[in-house]
């Protein structure tokens, strides 16, 4: 198993009258690779260094692939050069993770997540995109290579690591943040037939991106397979082995859009509906990401008092994802909600104001006080009947039952989250035992750092892609029809 980039070294035959190949020829024929690709920057150090060293040389090879076939780079020479290290990125619509990674022994040496800043133009992909159609992707573009280039000086920073050490970038995100990352244009994305302008952006150059590396290093991109669903499904894929599974998974990505792959070694389905911020800041007034302060856990005891979990046992001031599924729950266990989501009057903590009826989870809100209100539990259900829907039509579409399900694979910042008891009441999954279904904390990080020490799998990617069949549902009647059914708690 090689990684994208790792160390060699070379003892090369002294010049002679007899022997008058060129530096670069002499260098290619002792580091037994056939076609090795050395850039010109090392061209044109390589006569004075070689001379300086006996003609023995250290150095850094990448891999790439190009035309179907690996492509072996020179990348650096120098004794004792420290590395080389990689860095695995999680482009999310919200977040961006990173992990820095040492590719000599595959040890991770840290790991860092900031917010997009993209969210400023919009918390959902859509708003964004619709910003771009009239001020263009320039702005949007350069803000997420400026957060990318600030995770990865993070990173360096806590391991004490030098950027230029790093030699490869691996990065899974979805159709339109790749396209944000590469200053693609996004405006048919969103529209009938849906094609972004391309899936498998594969290799690309560190300084013809502005990502701020090693400059002979490389930045592998995840292939797209359609408009809502990316790279960061195919890293999932790689991450959780699905492709090599002999009965039936599901691949379950939840966060600002819910990506669903379900399959086996021999086919794969590939679809994407609404998700996250329908969860979290989207749905409700004081609905706001998993960050300090953050509701993460409601629940009522047998004497009908609220108890409330914020992340960092800050004093609450808003609700995230997790803190909407388990209210929900809560309301219906405790019998403050019908079966169709409505309130109850007169039940405990059920008000009235001019904003309608609402349930209060605190009266003392960082400033403010913190109601639900009914359209919002409303809109809630409507979310969790989408992502239900979705994973019920795309079984279907397959002609299997959930009983033939092997295993479901829960990931992404809500997925990972999710109370067992809490995704039971509400129906968000199909009723199967817990056993069967898997918590995997951040699949797309995973199958960047995997791809980051095993190159090998870039194969592996090519044979997924072309397993892959993608289900557009913004037009499949199948999914209005079954979404009413699904509304009802728990369906």
């Amino acid at each position: 198993m090689s990684s994208l980039a790792w160390k060699f070294t070379a003892a090369l035959p002294q010049p002679s009258l007899k022997d008058n190949a060129s530096d670069a020829e002499r260098l290619t024929a002792a580091s037994g690779y056939k076609n090795l690709d050395i850039p010109l920057s090392i061209q044109r150090r390589l006569p004075a260094y070689l001379r300086a060293n006996d003609f023995t040389v250290e150095g850094v090879l990448v891999r790439q692939w190009s035309g179907g076939c690996g492509v072996t780079k020179l990348a650096s020479i120098g004794q004792g050069l420290p590395g080389p290290y990689g860095v695995a990125l999680d482009i999310g619509s919200t977040n961006i993770w990173g992990q820095l990674v040492d590719l000599s022994t595959s040890a991770v040496l840290g790991r860092q997540v900031m917010t997009n800043p993209q969210t400023r133009y919009g918390a959902d992909i859509l708003t964004r995109i619709f910003y771009t159609m009239k001020e263009g992707t320039a702005a949007l573009h350069e803000c997420l290579i400026a957060a990318v280039n600030a995770v990865i000086k993070s990173l360096c920073e806590e391991a004490g690591v030098d950027a230029a050490s790093i030699f490869a970038v691996v990065a899974a995100a979805n159709t339109t943040m790749t396209h944000f990352l590469l200053n693609l244009p996004v405006d048919n994305i969103p529209v009938s037939p849906y094609i972004p302008s391309v899936n498998s952006p594969g290799f690309q150059p560190p300084s013809g991106m502005g990502i701020e590396i090693n400059p002979e290093g490389i930045i592998y991109l995840f292939p797209n397979v359609g408009s809502y669903v990316g790279g960061d499904i195919v890293s999932g894929i790689i991450a959780s082995a699905l492709y090599k599974s002999e009965a039936p998974c599901v691949l379950i990505d939840i966060g600002t859009n819910v990506e669903i792959a379900v399959g086996t070694k021999d086919w794969i389905l590939v679809g994407a509906g609404a998700g996250g911020p329908a969860f979290d800041e989207g749905i409700s007034e004081i609905g706001g990401r998993a960050a300090s302060g953050a509701l993460c856990d409601v629940s009522l005891d047998s004497d009908m008092n609220v108890r409330l979990q914020t992340i960092d046992g800050a004093q609450p001031a808003s609700i995230c994802g997790t803190g909407m599924v388990s209210l929900v729950a809560s309301l219906f266990n405790a019998g403050i909600i019908e079966q169709n989501g409505a309130l109850i009057g007169g039940r405990p903590n059920v008000i009235s104001d001019s904003n309608g009826v609402g349930f209060l989870l605190s009266a003392d809100g960082g400033g403010r006080r913190l109601i639900v209100y009914q359209t919002e539990i409303n809109n809630f259900l409507l979310s969790k009947a989408a992502m239900f829907t979705l994973l019920s039509v795309m079984v279907r579409a397959v002609e299997l039952d959930f009983s033939d399900i092997d295993r479901i694979i829960l990931t992404g910042a809500l997925g990972t989250h999710m109370k067992a008891e809490h995704v039971r009441t509400l129906g968000l999954l199909p009723d199967m035992p817990e056993s069967r279904i898997v918590h995997t904390e951040n699949a797309s990080l995973s199958g960047a750092g995997m791809l980051l020490c095993n190159s090998a799998l870039l194969e592996d990617i090519a044979v997924i892609t072309n397993l892959i069949t993608y289900k557009e549902m913004n037009e499949d009647p199948a999914f209005m029809n079954d979404l009413q059914g699904a509304m009802f708690i728990p369906r």
